[in-house]
């Protein structure tokens, strides 16, 4: 049985962690299911299913009721000021206002949950050993990371990135030149694979000179400066696309 959004978690409503990860279980679980069942994806795509998504929702889920602690501290200030509208509450608002700000305000700003959660440890990610991606909730710090979500720009014509990758799997050539090799292994998996190559300077310079193989959920699934050795390329397309590791 395959569980995703409120059937699989619930959680207190602060922070809206809910939807979010709703969202990021139908974006992994969706893509996963048509490859299998179209026959370009191997039974290790829905295992890695859980394995993606479970430590996202276990830390959402924290994440919520560190926000409903905060909001109850904040409520604590309120009753421990009293009246605040009197005129002459201006010295008590003043107070409880640097109180406030002290708690902070995470429940609005925790980018590094809404957007730096990342599949390092999934069984179809070609993970790079000891890449450094953040874990902090409250900061996203982009990464090329394999596992971690492709990084959003806006390319020189204006047009997002993201509006260029392909339906399935899309190799993203950033100032290299495509691999051949892992076309060729994708074609003989019958894995889709879409070619995009960026060669403006600006854009480069953000993701770095390479290759990223992005997942249809935008999340990267191998990175590399080139890919030429057919072994090598049918690795990494059966790893990705759940068939498992060659022997």
């Amino acid at each position: 049985m395959l569980l995703a959004g409120d059937a699989a978690h619930q959680y207190v409503p602060t922070g809206g962690y809910g939807m979010n990860t709703g969202i990021g279980d139908a974006c992994d679980l969706g893509w996963k299911l048509a490859a299998v069942l179209h026959g370009t994806g191997g039974a290790r795509l829905l295992a890695s299913y859980e394995r993606e998504r479970r430590p996202v929702g276990l830390r959402n889920c924290d994440a919520a009721r560190r926000h409903s602690e905060k909001r109850a501290a904040i409520a604590a200030v309120y009753r421990e000021a009293g009246d605040l509208t009197a005129p002459a509450a201006d010295a008590a608002r003043g107070a409880a206002g640097l109180r406030i700000g002290a708690i902070g305000n995470a429940e609005n700003e925790s980018f590094g949950i809404e957007l730096g959660y990342a599949y390092a440890a999934s069984e179809v990610i070609c993970a790079d050993p000891g890449a450094d991606i953040a874990n902090d909730p409250l900061h996203y710090i982009p990464t090329t990371a394999p596992g971690a979500r492709m990084p959003s720009v806006l390319l020189s014509d204006g047009t997002p990135i993201f509006d260029r990758l392909g339906l399935w799997f899309t190799l993203v050539c950033f100032g290299a030149a495509p691999s051949e090799a892992l076309v060729g292994a994708a074609a003989r998996r019958g894995v889709p694979l879409d070619v995009l190559r960026i060669d403006d300077p600006a854009t480069v310079l953000v993701y770095g000179l390479g290759l990223l193989l992005i997942r249809p959920d935008q999340h990267i699934a191998w990175r590399g400066p080139s890919c030429e050795h057919a072994r090598a390329a049918d690795a990494i397309v059966s790893r990705v696309a759940g068939f498992g590791d060659l022997a």
